[in-house]
């Protein structure tokens, strides 16, 4: 797998066997979307994994954070980011335990395991500290699952064979819609941190 665009493209990331990451296409088109809407900005990937969505968004000039439970994963997600020389902070946490203490971010995505309750935590997201005024909140999940609008924001929901992003962005009530864009159609505890910089070897 390789980074798409910015100062790592083309670059290799190493992907460890445990992870399910977005693939190139659905990657391509949520950084086309950002690149209109959220151009620049604080990007902050509830749940790290592969880092296939927050190296790349850090590789493209966003300050990003990325959360992930898993003392493997980050200790990758560490490495990965040194190797592609990008600049990065971990928080090892759990994500619904440190929604509380988050700050808003610009753009916020959530691509939790499949087997999760995805519909609660977007809930859960959407009554945290972590969305401001102006958050754009990107969820990745099944096709089979339509999350249920929630009052006071605007749901867009775009599918990619059998994974979907619904976009969530806040509105004043009576300016909420919904919409689906067919792509087939068309073709707390505490956290753990580290801060990872170019070259740090720590």
């Amino acid at each position: 797998m390789r980074i798409l665009g910015g100062t790592a493209q083309g670059r290799l990331l190493n992907v460890p066997d445990s992870a399910r990451p977005s693939t190139a296409r659905l990657r391509k088109s949520m950084f086309d979307i950002l690149y209109s809407r959220r151009p620049e900005g604080t990007f902050i990937d509830l749940h790290g994994g592969s880092g296939a969505i927050g190296l790349e968004a850090a590789s493209r000039g966003y300050s990003v954070t990325l959360v992930e439970h898993d003392a493997r994963a980050v200790f990758a997600l560490e490495q990965s980011a040194r190797a592609l020389e990008l600049r990065v902070r971990v928080l090892r946490a759990d994500t619904s335990a440190l929604l509380s203490s988050l700050p808003p971010y610009d753009i916020v995505f959530s691509d939790p395991p499949y087997t999760q309750d995805i519909a609660a935590l977007t809930k859960h997201i959407l009554k945290s500290r972590v969305m401001g005024q102006d958050t754009l909140l990107i969820v990745q999940h099944p096709s089979q699952l339509k999350l249920e609008a929630v009052p006071g924001f605007d749901f867009e929901r775009r599918v990619y064979g059998s994974n979907v992003l619904t976009l969530i962005t806040p509105v004043e009530p009576d300016e909420v819609d919904t919409d689906e864009v067919d792509t087939d159609g068309a073709d707390t505890d505490k956290a753990d941190e580290a801060s990872v910089l170019p070259g740090d070897g720590s």
